[in-house]
């Protein structure tokens, strides 16, 4: 196996695909043979690339030597669209039928991929109906609904969906892929899964740092983009989704298509950009890009009605946390003493893995007092080993031509419709400037009238 990895010098590159292709050899889910060719536009000796990628791994790598030789370096401009011949006699001179698939993966800003894959498919280092080669796409998929479009395209003239794959790695994590367990295989929650019984569902991914050093991709992107149109979306399309007729890829991503066509955002929305962000690097002075959104969002469907769910994200936050909060409504009895509190459903996605289920039962003594009670699944606690890293798991299936957990171009199609009316409506909403978590969580508040938090 080839696996190429375009803007290799890049902090996905080290922080994520270099281990997970490390962890995925120990395990022996790779390839007896394969070769991992970074390309970078930087001037590197390829074992001072080797080791500048170690120095910025994240862990313990004890087998890395043994790791490190099938990693190659080859420096090239992969934005134009000249330097491909050289790259193409590179891949050429390869005992190719020694590695088997080709593997593309695109680590790079969004306005590269075109140039990429035309490239790729003019020097026909990938070619149609040959699902031995592959082409990968990190996420957004494009940068509106318009290239989105001109992207997708470009692929399909030329080679066929099944060698296109674009990554949501959200969608490679356990709990993510735990909700349609949850809702399918127990009769207790599907059976109340609607605005019946459900006040609100609460999606939420908030990260602590600042935009770092990708302010130049940031600030053309913004957390609408970066966020809300792929994990964000995503995430909702699994918990109101339709119960699909079987649980394959065809017939899940359907359903998932159909909540998504159903999103109506209401008028109750808060853009934020954090104190300090237009100090940043590759920042323009005047700059309007949001790093936090809130959104109140209805689904359309018989199932939901008028159920709210409230879709936040944002930098500059006080930790880093995901997760998804059902909040089922009152009980219809009346206690004398002690009134039980609203069952909640929460999905905890990072940093841990879990399931929590808040429900009420008689406290201990003599009264007949309620009090709330909890039933606490730690999914990490009964992983024996290693669980793997969303990466892992999608970079795997890659290999096995698996796109379960890969996004269907209508399934982009939709979220880009909706986020491109929310940023031509954007310029009408104020944009709140925040010193920290709290100070834009009190501005939600206000606007909603409902905490994110309890």
């Amino acid at each position: 196996m080839l696996f190429t990895i375009f803007g290799a010098t890049g902090d996905l590159t080290t922080k994520k695909l270099i281990p997970a292709l490390y962890n995925l050899y120990f395990e022996e889910q790779m390839p007896r043979n394969f070769m991992v060719i970074c390309i970078g536009r930087r001037s590197y000796p390829e074992d001072t690339f080797v080791k500048e990628v170690f120095s910025k791994l994240d862990g313990h790598f004890e087998n890395w030597d043994m790791f490190k030789t099938h990693l190659h370096y080859f420096e090239m401009d992969f934005s134009n669209p000249e330097d491909y011949s050289g790259f193409s006699d590179f891949v050429e001179a390869l005992p190719i039928q020694n590695y088997g698939e080709k593997i593309f993966y695109l680590a790079t800003a969004p306005r590269f991929f075109p140039i990429i894959a035309k490239a790729l498919i003019d020097h026909q280092l990938i070619e149609r109906d040959d699902l031995r080669e592959k082409i990968v796409f990190e996420k957004p998929f494009g940068e509106n609904l318009e290239s989105a479009k001109a992207y997708n395209k470009l692929l399909l003239e030329a080679i066929d969906e099944s060698q296109v794959y674009r990554i949501d790695h959200y969608l490679g994590k356990e709990m993510l892929q735990n909700i349609l367990m949850v809702r399918f295989a127990n009769k207790i929650f599907e059976n109340i899964w609607n605005d019946e019984n459900i006040e609100s569902v609460k999606i939420y991914a908030l990260e602590s740092e600042t935009v770092k050093q990708r302010g130049g991709y940031y600030d053309s992107s913004g957390a609408l983009k970066d966020m809300v149109q792929n994990h964000l979306f995503q995430t909702l399309a699994l918990v109101a989704m339709e119960p699909p007729r079987g649980l394959n890829d065809r017939l899940v991503k359907d359903e998932k298509v159909r909540a998504l066509d159903r999103i109506r955002v209401c008028d109750e929305i808060v853009y934020g950009q954090y104190s300090g962000y237009l100090d940043e690097k590759d920042i323009p002075s005047n700059s309007k890009t949001e790093t936090f959104v809130g959104l109140k969002v209805f689904v359309d469907s018989p199932r939901w009605k008028e159920t709210p769910f409230y879709l936040v994200t944002g930098k500059k936050m006080g930790q880093k946390r995901a997760g998804i909060v059902i909040t089922f409504k009152n009980a219809s009895c009346f206690f004398e003493k002690g009134q039980p509190q609203k069952n909640k459903l929460t999905i905890e996605i990072f940093p841990r893995e879990g399931i929590v289920l808040q429900f009420n039962g008689k406290a201990p003594g003599l009264q007949a007092y309620t009090m709330p009670m909890k039933m606490d699944y730690c999914h990490m606690c009964n992983v024996i080993g290693n669980s793997p890293e969303a990466y892992e798991k999608l970079i795997s299936d890659v290999i096995h031509d698996d796109a379960s957990l890969f996004t269907r171009w209508d399934e982009i199609e939709s979220a880009w419709r909706t986020v491109d009316q929310l940023v031509r409506d954007k310029k009408n909403e104020p944009l709140t400037i925040y010193e920290n978590e709290n100070e834009i969580l009190e501005v939600l508040f206000s606007k909603w009238k409902e905490r994110l938090f309890d």
